[in-house]
């Protein structure tokens, strides 16, 4: 009973948001747009993304903008979310938190060995601000990648992308995995200490899950498509076994063929996965078991977070989405095929 009456007010919150979420229907209706700026208008009209888009001109936002834009909808619903929870409720989000965090740093590597210099999260500055100790104005106006790990000092970050940039020639790539994996080694230790219960429950099943099948998923990439050496992939596999022993993962990276990697996924907790990594749809594959991750963890423990987690992932996967579409529209691809990668 106690439960029911400390996550009945989050879920009554969250299902209203879950309302203003984009639908499947919305989604045919942008695959027929041909223009950025009918994607904006669109979303100026829409319940979930007017508040963000209603104080700027669709036909003065660049793609690039528009897609910060996306993600600032993310982090405020985010930030809606976390005012509105108590402290327990909190102590999940902030291993959510952590995970945007994360995203944020890379997406500031990115900018600077991509040349580029435009990075606005005004949205959501004063949350992050208050919650975190990186400065991201500071790490947004970094134009090399010293300058960026030197304003790091004092952060966690700092040590850990010293060690990669002294290890020589490191590039985007290194930096960005090695904060994935960070972010899980310390999560995976953190949930247990952070959270209880149905939401413990519900929050390992989900991490795990998730942890087990990238290790896959980067195993596989580096073997065919970087032909990386069996003794360097294990410097880019997550330390965290959920339900792929230890010796499986070995057994993965070493395997000497196509045939002998299959195998061994087919052999494991994951076999449905090797078909996806067959047919070059593994990552669809990911995202279509992970949402269902969330999905059966809502019904079965519908007095925890597991609602709000599901929530932002749905989220997430929106952003990632309308992402897609500026690009569609950017390569003037039909509607039909459009709608095949916005949903896919």
């Amino acid at each position: 009973m106690s439960n029911l009456l400390t996550y009945s007010g989050i879920n009554t919150k969250v299902r209203a948001m879950e309302s203003n979420l984009i639908s499947i229907d919305d989604f045919y209706k942008i695959s027929i747009l041909d223009k950025v700026s009918d994607l904006i208008l669109f979303l100026k009209n829409h319940p979930g993304y007017k508040e963000i888009f209603s104080r700027y001109d669709e036909h003065e936002l660049h793609r690039s903008d528009a897609e910060q834009l996306f993600v600032n909808a993310l982090y405020h619903d985010f930030t809606k979310i976390y005012r509105f929870a108590d402290k327990a409720q909190r102590k999940d989000l902030e291993l959510i938190f952590f995970r945007y965090e994360v995203n944020i740093l890379k997406s500031c590597i990115r900018m600077i060995y991509n040349d580029q210099d435009n990075y606005d999260l005004s949205i959501f500055y004063p949350f992050f601000s208050k919650h975190s100790k990186i400065n991201i104005n500071t790490l947004a106006a970094c134009h090399t990648i010293e300058e960026y790990i030197n304003n790091l000092k004092g952060t966690e970050y700092h040590s850990l992308l010293m060690r990669i940039q002294n290890s020589g020639h490191a590039t985007s790539f290194d930096y960005e995995m090695q904060l994935d994996i960070y972010y899980f080694k310390k999560t995976w230790k953190l949930k247990d200490k952070f959270l209880s219960g149905d939401s413990l429950k519900s929050f390992t099943d989900r991490l795990g899950t998730e942890i087990d099948l990238l290790n896959i998923l980067w195993i596989f990439r580096a073997k065919t498509m970087y032909d990386m050496p069996s003794a360097n992939i294990l410097s880019f596999v997550i330390p965290v076994n959920y339900k792929l022993p230890k010796d499986n993962l070995l057994r993965l990276i070493n395997a000497a063929s196509h045939d002998e990697f299959f195998l061994i996924v087919r052999q494991s907790h994951y076999r449905s996965f090797a078909v996806s990594l067959q047919d070059a749809t593994m990552e669809s594959a990911y995202r279509s078991i992970v949402n269902r991750i969330y999905r059966r963890n809502r019904e079965r423990y519908p007095y925890s977070t597991a609602t709000v987690n599901h929530y932002l992932y749905q989220k997430d996967t929106e952003v990632a989405r309308l992402t897609t579409a500026v690009e569609c529209i950017r390569y003037r691809l039909d509607p039909q095929l459009k709608l095949k990668y916005i949903l896919s």
